[in-house]
């Protein structure tokens, strides 16, 4: 293959934006792939940004600190573990149900973190 170019020349490369092939003169690194032309480097370098804000939008390739459902499940935890400490303290005797279900909701949190993070399912690859 020869560069579109320069015909008497070898292809070292393809355009990573239009699929031309380049010799070693005309191609230029831009970090994501190679480009042939400064036209093709300036649209590699627009798709790269665009990538970029998009991943960062929709969290892709992010791991957040907390999965959404192991904050439910805590938060469901939290407000159970209250209504029990109050049922205890306004009725007489321990409202178990309640801290039953409280403690059933953190076993829920922590499970979940855990398959989460041995599956990392939103870990950068």
């Amino acid at each position: 293959m020869h560069c579109f170019r320069h015909e008497d020349r070898e292809a070292a490369a393809v355009c990573a934006h239009c699929g031309k092939a380049t010799c070693r003169d005309c191609a230029e690194d831009t970090g994501r792939g190679i480009a042939c032309s400064e036209a093709c480097m300036l649209e590699l370098r627009s798709n790269d940004q665009l990538r970029t804000a998009l991943k960062r939008t929709y969290g892709i390739g992010s791991k957040p600190p907390i999965p959404p459902t192991v904050a439910t499940y805590i938060l469901f935890g939290a407000i159970l573990l209250l209504v029990g400490i109050y049922l205890t303290i306004t009725r007489p005797g321990i409202d178990y149900l309640t801290f039953a279900l409280s403690a059933v909701f953190f076993v829920m949190a922590w499970s979940s973190y855990r398959r989460y993070r041995d599956t990392c399912l939103s870990c950068d690859v």
